[in-house]
């Protein structure tokens, strides 16, 4: 089969962004499975961003990733907050990916983040005989509810990446079909757990340091743990909070408890989580949040938002516990169970490993071209 995966977020030759891995997973499967994959990277940023690095590189370029061909073109927003491209610049990018799609005819076509580059799609249109699958993430239903609806209303099937946006698609199309659009374990997660080298409790946070991840709340709840719990914290990577978080840390006399790690590779995180006995994440808003079901795969205890992505994937009591985004007593309280019903932590812990084995990157990679052609 011949997919075409256009999205607005993806990995660079020229830089790492840590919040595209769900597409880069995807389209890796895909290839793997011996699929014909193409990603164009339309990174359509407000002008007035652009470092100066990046200001130097040329507007268009092709590079490999992971042995799928990726065509990037950088297009300008004229706006911070403008959520559409100018017609001239979404002119630029038709003309671009149909340059670059010359002489592939896809057999299906994604559109990732589809609310940003609907205006691109719909001048596609025309030009391939195929399905035009829209994925919805968090952004993309947070606006104009008028336009979610004409997207749903001109798409035979859509996707969206946790149950959460489902459940607003539908407020705005009952009728819609739609299917649920996993991210995905590492399919070899299993092999990062391995005996502790220690047996202090110790929690692991993944992802980026900036105020919806909640962070600070972890820390606080922690602390409540504190004279009677000995913990180890340890946070891997970096953002705009890092320095508040540090500040927080010695506050609340927990330096030597907390390590700061800053960006490492995504194996040295899993590495990590093998080690871990919990991984806490209480984010708002959360999207999905993958490094849940990294965690799942890897073992640990995972504590994550109830009302965000992850709830309905992550059943309270069941593989996990859901806490109230932004509640340090429901956090501490969550923590602490792990001593004080340790056989109950245990089954869900098991039944984590059992989640994360259902959703691999590559079984949702199949799952969702199957799940992208209605009959």
């Amino acid at each position: 089969m011949k997919i075409l995966f256009i999205t607005r977020l993806y990995p660079s030759d020229m830089y790492d962004n840590q919040q595209t891995s769900m597409g880069l997973y995807l389209c890796r499967e895909w290839a793997r499975a011996g699929h014909e994959v193409r990603v164009i990277h339309q990174d359509m940023r407000y002008c007035k961003r652009w470092s100066e690095q990046e200001r130097a590189l040329p507007d268009t370029r092709r590079f490999t990733l992971d042995d799928v061909p990726v065509s990037y073109i950088k297009l300008n927003r004229p706006l911070p907050k403008y959520r559409w491209l100018p017609k001239s610049e979404a002119k630029k990018a038709a003309r671009f990916i149909l340059k670059e799609t010359a002489g592939f005819q896809p057999d299906v076509v994604y559109a990732f983040f589809c609310y940003d580059q609907w205006k691109v799609i719909q001048m596609l249109r025309p030009y391939f005989d195929c399905p035009i699958v829209p994925i919805f993430h968090n952004c993309d239903v947070k606006f104009s509810k008028q336009q979610v609806g004409r997207i749903l209303d001109a798409s035979p099937v859509s996707g969206g990446v946790s149950p959460k946006i489902l459940r607003k698609m539908h407020s705005i199309r009952p009728d819609a079909k739609t299917f649920q659009c996993y991210g995905g374990a590492p399919n070899d997660a299993g092999q990062y757990r391995k005996d502790k080298q220690n047996d202090v409790f110790t929690v692991v946070y993944a992802g980026m340091l900036i105020p919806l991840k909640n962070v600070d709340v972890t820390l606080r709840a922690l602390a409540q743990l504190r004279p009677q719990r000995a913990f180890r914290f340890e946070i891997y990577g970096d953002g705009e909070e890092e320095s508040n978080l540090r500040a927080l840390t010695e506050e609340l006399g927990l330096t030597e408890c907390v390590t700061f790690h800053g960006r490492v590779p995504r194996e040295t995180v899993l590495a990590a989580m093998g080690q871990a006995d919990c991984f806490a994440m209480a984010s708002s808003p959360e999207t999905f949040g993958l490094t849940y079901l990294e965690a799942m795969g890897c073992g640990d205890y995972v504590i994550g938002s109830r009302g965000e992505g992850i709830d309905g994937v992550l059943v309270d009591g069941e593989n996990g516990t859901l806490v109230t985004p932004g509640s340090v007593e429901e956090l501490a309280a969550a923590l602490d169970l792990y001593f004080t019903d340790p056989e109950h932590v245990k089954e869900m812990q098991q039944r984590g490993l059992e989640t994360a084995a259902s959703l691999t990157e590559e079984k949702v990679a199949a799952q969702m071209l199957q799940d992208s052609f209605t009959e």
